[in-house]
């Protein structure tokens, strides 16, 4: 029997949309989404500080900041690194130049090569040596008889700040300058008085407390000098 119009009207549309549907045909959806951006790895953490604690040793104040391997000591403007030793009990500290730290518990020894052992315990008072660092201070020097001080500040302008005659009499000056024929800084008052700080590498006592430096120190104002010990802070 011959198909009818009718049927074969309708079966050509169904074969093709079965064709074109077919599972062959069909194309999966393609992604639109971006992906993220690569994210570059962090650096790693800078390692914590060390914790620092802070000592009087007879007339020293002393800071130490103990690492995994060393300590490193802070004293009249000076550093001093030294590495662990062997120690039967405490942690002991030490260099073959004759320096040494012992620490037990809340109590030190502190030796320091060429000088006596000096016995520590903890303090809360911070060396002015240790606060001037921490202000920026690129010169600190001292002097007896009668007292004194001055410091060099950081900067262009190195600022002059100092205090004479036990602190009745003060000076500010906001620049000041280095100078050419010794290590130094040189400066002027309003009034002209001129100001002359003068240091020099070699070995200085206080003479009030026998504290030692590497620094000697002379201050010229106008007429008057005053003869001290100073350490560079920046250094």
């Amino acid at each position: 029997m011959k198909a009818s119009p009718s049927h074969l009207a309708w079966s050509l549309p169904l074969a093709l949309l079965a064709t074109a549907c077919g599972p062959h045909d069909v194309q999966p959806a393609s992604p639109t989404a971006e992906q993220p951006p690569s994210v570059p790895t962090p650096p790693a953490p800078p390692p914590p500080a060390a914790p620092t604690t802070r000592w009087r040793c007879g007339e020293l104040l002393v800071s130490a900041a103990f690492a995994q391997e060393r300590v490193d000591l802070g004293f009249s403007g000076r550093k001093l690194a030294l590495p662990v030793a062997k120690s039967a009990s405490g942690a002991r500290y030490a260099d073959d130049k004759g320096n040494e730290f012992w620490n037990k518990g809340e109590q030190a020894m502190l030796t320091l090569a060429g000088e006596e052992k000096r016995d520590c315990e903890t303090t809360e008072h911070v060396s002015p040596w240790e606060d001037a660092r921490a202000r920026g201070v690129v010169l600190r020097a001292v002097g007896q008889e009668p007292g004194w001080w001055v410091e060099i500040g950081a900067g262009d302008a190195y600022p002059l700040h100092a205090e004479l005659d036990y602190g009745e009499r003060k000076i500010d000056i906001a620049r000041s300058h280095g100078i050419s024929s010794t290590p130094g800084f040189g400066a002027q008052m309003e009034d002209g008085t001129n100001v002359i700080l003068r240091t020099k590498q070699e070995a200085c006592s206080d003479a009030m407390s026998g504290e030692r430096f590497e620094t000697s120190a002379e201050l010229t104002v106008g007429d008057k000098t005053y003869k001290g010990c100073g350490a560079y802070l920046d250094r």
